[in-house]
């Protein structure tokens, strides 16, 4: 009995294990923000995988973005 509870415990903190690790780090997902921007993106109009990066730090990528497509970079 006590070997089917460990395997279980086991197998629990495994994919518990395997859950967090596939969540994206707040540097990983403003990296992933910066690489979707283009023309098309404004204050309003966000790429999704922007959505959880916060509004000043997405304001800062549109500026910078329009900084290097205006070639002041």
């Amino acid at each position: 009995m006590r070997t089917r509870i460990g395997v279980v415990v086991l197998a629990v903190v495994l994919l518990l294990a395997a859950f967090v690790s596939n969540i994206p780090s707040q540097a990983e997902t403003e990296a992933a923000c910066r690489r979707a921007l283009d023309n098309t993106s404004t204050a309003e109009n966000r790429p999704d995988v922007c959505r959880d990066v916060s509004a000043e730090t997405y304001r800062t990528f549109l500026l910078m973005y329009e900084l290097r497509a205006e070639g002041l970079d």
